[in-house]
C-alpha cells in the first residue's frame, strides 16, 4: 500500500462513538423498544446522562406497558428537579403548567397544544403536594418570576384530589392569571359531571353512578349497564353488563374496589353503525377534533379501521371541516350550554349524536390529547382542523394573560 492510498482511507479524525442515551434514541426510532430500554437503564447510572434517560425511561416504559417502572422513574427524576423548561426561540408567551407524576393520561400535554416555536413552557411537577399546601409561598418562590400565567394540566383523578388542591394554592400563591381553575377540573369526574350536565336541552346524559363492589352486588341494578373500574380510562376493562350472572362473571374478572355505573344508551344510527364524536372546547367554543364509525357499541379510533375505510374517512373529513352540517342547531346548543356548565377553558368531549339530532353524553375529559403531527398521507385531511384547535388555545391563552 502506497503513502497516497493509506492517505485516502485514514480517518481525519476519531469517529466519536455514540452515547447510551443517542442509542436508546437511535433504537426507540427503528422501534426496538426493549433495546432502547436496555441502553437508558445503563444511562441512568452515569451523572451526566441520568436525569434525561429517567425523563425517556417514563416514555419508554410506557410503551412497553409497563407504568409502574415508568412512573417511579419520573418520580425519581422530578423529586431531583421539579421544574422542567422547554425553551422558545421566539417566545411570545411563558406559561407555566402544573403537572402531576403519572402516566401519559395523568395531565394534558400542554408541550402539545402550545408548540415552542412561540411559547417558553416551564413544567412544575408536583411530586409532593403535601409540601405545597403546607407552605405555597415558598414553593412560588421556586418558579421565575417572568411566567405570564399558570395552566393546571392536572387530569381528573379521584387520586389527583390533593395535588389539585396544591395546584390552585401555588397558582393563588404566584398570583397569574390561571387557566382551568382545579375546583372546575375536579367537578369533571364521571359522576359529578353527569350531575352537572343533567337537564342540558338537546342532550342525554346518563346519569353516572360509583359503587362500591359490596354495594353493587347486593343493590338492584337496572340492565343493560355500562360498567368500568373507578381508574379506568380510554375504555380499559369497559363492558356491557346485560343480566346478574354477567355482573357476577364480571366482578369476578376485576378485583377493583369501586365501579362506574351506567345505563347503557343505544346510540346507533339508522344505518345500523355507531359513532363517536371527539369534540374540543376552548373558551367555550367547540372545535372537532375526530370522529369514528363501527358496527359495534364500543367505539374507538383505535378499532374502528379508520385507516382501511375511505368511506369513514370521508365522514370524518365532512365533520372536521363542516361541522354544523353533522350536528344540527340543536346539538350545537347542546355543546355550548355543556361548554358553560362545566366552566373550563379548555377540555374534551366524547359523545354520540341521535338521529333525531340529541348529543348522547360519552365523558368530559380534561386530559385529552390535541396535536398536528404528521399521521401519513391517509389522514393528511386531519392535520388543518387539528391547527385551528391549537391557533384558538394560543389566542385563549393570549386573552388569559392580557386580561390578568
Amino acid at each position: 500500500m502506497t503513502h497516497s492510498q493509506a492517505a485516502k482511507i485514514a480517518p481525519t479524525e476519531p469517529v466519536a462513538t455514540p452515547s447510551r442515551l443517542q442509542r436508546a434514541m437511535l433504537a426507540a426510532g427503528q422501534g426496538d423498544w426493549a433495546q432502547a430500554r436496555i441502553w437508558l437503564e445503563q444511562a441512568v447510572q452515569t451523572a451526566d446522562e441520568c436525569q434525561q434517560a429517567r425523563f425517556l425511561l417514563w416514555e419508554v416504559c410506557q410503551v412497553l406497558g409497563d407504568r409502574d417502572a415508568a412512573v417511579a422513574y419520573l418520580r425519581a427524576a422530578v423529586a431531583v428537579a421539579p421544574l422542567v423548561l422547554r425553551p422558545s426561540a421566539t417566545p411570545q408567551r411563558r406559561v407555566l403548567a402544573l403537572t402531576v407524576p403519572g402516566d401519559f393520561q395523568a395531565n394534558l400535554p400542554v408541550a402539545m397544544l402550545l408548540t415552542e416555536s412561540s411559547t417558553e413552557l416551564y413544567t412544575y411537577w408536583l411530586h409532593d403536594p403535601a409540601q405545597v399546601l403546607a407552605n405555597p409561598l415558598m414553593a412560588a418562590e421556586a418558579i421565575p418570576a417572568e411566567i405570564d400565567c399558570v395552566f393546571i394540566a392536572i387530569a381528573e383523578d379521584r387520586r389527583h384530589t390533593q395535588a389539585l388542591q396544591a395546584a390552585e394554592a401555588l397558582a393563588a400563591a404566584l398570583g397569574k392569571p390561571v387557566i382551568n381553575p382545579a375546583a372546575r377540573i375536579a367537578l369533571a369526574a364521571r359522576d359529578t359531571a353527569a350531575t352537572l350536565l343533567q337537564g342540558v336541552p338537546g342532550a342525554i346524559v346518563p346519569t353516572q353512578r360509583l359503587l362500591p363492589r359490596e354495594a353493587l352486588q347486593a343493590a338492584p341494578v337496572a340492565f343493560p349497564v355500562i360498567i368500568r373500574p373507578r381508574q379506568s380510562h380510554a375504555g380499559n376493562a369497559l363492558s356491557q353488563i346485560a343480566d346478574a350472572a354477567a355482573l357476577a362473571a364480571y366482578l369476578a374478572e376485576h378485583a377493583d374496589d369501586a365501579f362506574y355505573v351506567a345505563p347503557f344508551i343505544d346510540y346507533r344510527n339508522a344505518d345500523g353503525q355507531w359513532r363517536k364524536y371527539r369534540v374540543i372546547f376552548v373558551d367555550g367554543v367547540p372545535w372537532p377534533f375526530h370522529m369514528a364509525v363501527h358496527d359495534d357499541w364500543a367505539v374507538w379510533y383505535y378499532n374502528a379501521g379508520m385507516d382501511r375505510d375511505p368511506q369513514k374517512q370521508a365522514e370524518e373529513r365532512q365533520f372536521l371541516n363542516n361541522f354544523a352540517s353533522v350536528f344540527p342547531p340543536p346539538a350545537m346548543a347542546a355543546l355550548r350550554e355543556i361548554a358553560a356548565r362545566v366552566g373550563l377553558d379548555y377540555f374534551g368531549l366524547d359523545c354520540g349524536l341521535l338521529d333525531d339530532g340529541r348529543v348522547v353524553v360519552f365523558e368530559v375529559e380534561t386530559g385529552m390529547i390535541v396535536h398536528d403531527r404528521d399521521e401519513g398521507p391517509i389522514y393528511a385531511y386531519k392535520t388543518e382542523p387539528a391547527r385551528r384547535i391549537l391557533r384558538a388555545a394560543e389566542a385563549m391563552v393570549d386573552r388569559r394573560i392580557a386580561a390578568g
